[in-house]
């Protein structure tokens, strides 16, 4: 019979069915379905899975080490956690694992893989971090990983960092007229706009923690008797006086600093010197000093250009942090991710 439709009737008969199958006579779809749904919280229970990521488990152990691993980096300890605070800690870090397992996953099926030079780079800058090559066997061992394992392991993480940053980088591109934007909407607030005023410096420095002060005052003048006099140079003085290991090695250079960086009994005397003068021996909390300044800076307002590097830093962490999150609810939004908390 020509127009009548077929289609139509057939999709309204099929969701029909579902609908009476499923939600009514507890049909053979039914049933299956709970059948599956009973087999997969028996497999749970089993493995103490806690969450199923596209039918990829993450056990309990998983997030037992995830969490130790947590609150390590924070210098805590599990048993100082209240219990409230621990089971958020849990579900925040069972949800970053979720998160590490979809992009993994994705990577994968991408076949996202970074080039050998730079995973021979990256191992080598890993590995340059342990002092010791008994330090990075001690922890290939904690991890069951020989060197073939342990470099495939880091090469699997640095292709799963370049798929990201792939899939990010359209987000956080910034111009110059953004970064400008930003310069001018902000400097008004002065912090951070404005440099302030510095001096350059030169110090020979005696402590008065071990020896009396009248034994220090008098040699403290007596070298800037000398130093005035023209009997040898600051900087000379400096390396064979001064009791400031940081600095008597470079004839006393302080280079540049402000007066928030220096003990306020120290920055007014410094503060108040004229370049090139030296300054009379004068006793600060920590001991005894001679300073000649070499150079001064007036507070100034920093430019676009000195602050452009950081603005940039500062704009592309921002937009990171936003691009990544967006970039997490896609891949839940087309993933198959399953909770189990009854196993938390």
């Amino acid at each position: 019979m020509k127009g009548f439709p077929w289609r139509i009737v057939l999709y309204v008969a099929f969701l029909l069915y579902l609908l009476l199958d499923l939600k009514v006579c507890q049909g053979p779809l039914r049933r299956s379905f709970l059948q599956r749904q009973d087999t997969l919280l028996e497999a749970a229970e089993k493995n103490q899975w806690v969450a199923l990521v596209n039918q990829e488990p993450i056990s309990s152990e998983q997030l037992d080490l995830a969490e130790y691993r947590y609150l390590y980096q924070r210098g805590k300890e599990d048993e100082e956690i209240p219990e409230v605070n621990r089971k958020m800690i849990r579900r925040a870090v069972l949800q970053s694992l979720i998160e590490d397992l979809l992009v993994k996953q994705f990577a994968r099926g991408d076949r996202t893989a970074a080039p050998d030079e730079e995973v021979d780079a990256f191992v080598e800058t890993w590995e340059a971090q342990f002092e010791t090559s008994d330090g990075l066997i001690e922890r290939s061992a904690m991890q069951n990983l020989s060197a073939e394992a342990r470099r495939r392991e880091l090469g699997r993480i640095l292709s799963e960092k370049k798929w990201l940053e792939q899939r990010i980088a359209p987000g956080i591109d910034l111009t110059d007229d953004e970064i400008k934007a930003w310069f001018e909407a902000n400097r008004e607030s002065g912090e951070g706009f404005v440099e302030p005023e510095k001096v350059r410096a030169r110090h020979i420095f005696l402590s008065t923690v071990t020896i009396d002060d009248e034994t220090r005052e008098a040699l403290i003048r007596d070298i800037h008797r000398q130093i005035s006099e023209g009997e040898g140079r600051f900087e000379a003085y400096a390396a064979e006086y001064s009791e400031d290991l940081r600095t008597k090695k470079r004839g006393g250079d302080l280079n540049w600093f402000a007066r928030d960086r220096v003990p306020e009994d120290f920055a007014d005397v410094v503060f108040a010197l004229e370049v090139d003068e030296l300054s009379e021996p004068f006793r600060s909390s920590i001991g005894w000093h001679i300073v000649k300044v070499e150079g001064h800076q007036d507070e100034r307002p920093v430019s676009l250009e000195e602050m452009k590097t950081e603005i940039r830093h500062h704009l592309e962490t921002e937009r990171t942090v936003d691009t990544i999150k967006v970039l997490m609810e896609k891949l839940r939004t087309v993933s198959n991710i399953r909770l189990f908390p009854e196993n938390l």
